[in-house]
């Protein structure tokens, strides 16, 4: 996978770790048509490079993203509401694709998220496996506050993360929830300060790529399946799973580093 530059994203390669960069720090990494493509093209090229074991979703500048870019839409505005709703449209079809894409990724992605994380800024955060956010870190869904409902699979992922009535008040009343908060609620998995966000997420990054990779694709695929599944559809799912994992050089791996007592050496044998 080389590494692409489209407009307002940044992909990169390092080893077998891919980094999608949202890179309008100007704007504050405001979400326009470019920006939207950018990141549907920036996942897409991931999920085609079969030798990516960790993604890291993160940000140049201050701020994870602060929303949609809402002086663009007030200049579209001036055209007419078609006009705004034509383009939203098409940035709403390219980032909804980019979180399909990064559900259906079988390797684990890791949102680095500082500053404000706003309006689809909050929606990527939370379609990420895991998230680490800085201390200055600020998440707020604020769609209400200029008159629309949410996107980019937000309604889906936060009753499941947080509840439906903390999903509603999130929702309905804007209130900021800091990185300490996201991390009680369960949102972030570790709060670092902000100096320390790149250094913090490559590490967990470096330790998910040396990781069983099919293990972690299936463990990643089971769990998001059981959030629409009956309890019998998930036990089966399991049982398929684990005998799958069985007969792959990693569990071999794995059980004779535990009885040896050493650590592990995955996708380095076979």
């Amino acid at each position: 996978m080389p590494d692409l530059q489209p407009a307002g994203v940044r992909l990169e390669r390092e080893g077998a770790i891919a980094r999608i960069v949202l890179d309008r720090p100007a704007a504050r990494n405001a979400l326009d048509l470019p920006m939207a493509r950018g990141l549907r093209d920036a996942v897409a090229a991931v999920a085609a490079d079969p030798a990516v074991r960790a993604v890291l979703i993160e940000s140049s500048g201050a701020h994870f993203m602060v929303g949609g870019d809402v002086h663009r839409f007030n200049a579209l505005l001036a055209d007419g509401p078609a006009a705004c709703r034509d383009e939203i449209d098409r940035i709403i079809g390219a980032v909804h694709e980019a979180i399909a894409g990064i559900a259906a990724l079988p390797c684990p992605v890791i949102g680095l998220a500082g500053g404000s994380v706003a309006g689809f800024g909050f929606s990527l955060a939370m379609a990420c496996d895991l998230l680490v956010a800085a201390d200055d870190a600020r998440f707020v869904l604020a769609y209400g506050a200029i008159g629309t409902t949410p996107d980019g699979g937000s309604t889906w992922h936060l009753p499941r993360l947080l509840g439906l009535r903390r999903a509603l008040a999130a929702a309905l009343l804007n209130k900021p929830i800091d990185a300490n908060e996201a991390l009680a609620l369960g949102l972030a998995c570790e709060v670092v300060p902000p100096a320390e966000l790149a250094t913090a997420g490559r590490a967990l990054a470096e330790r998910l790529a040396a990781g069983p990779a099919a293990a972690q694709a299936g463990i990643k695929r089971l769990l998001r399946a059981a959030l629409d599944s009956d309890l019998p559809t998930a036990l089966a799912a399991e049982r398929e799973s684990f005998l799958e994992m069985v007969v792959q050089a990693d569990f071999a791996e794995g059980v004779g580093a535990f009885a040896a007592r050493r650590p592990a050496r995955f996708g380095q044998i076979g």
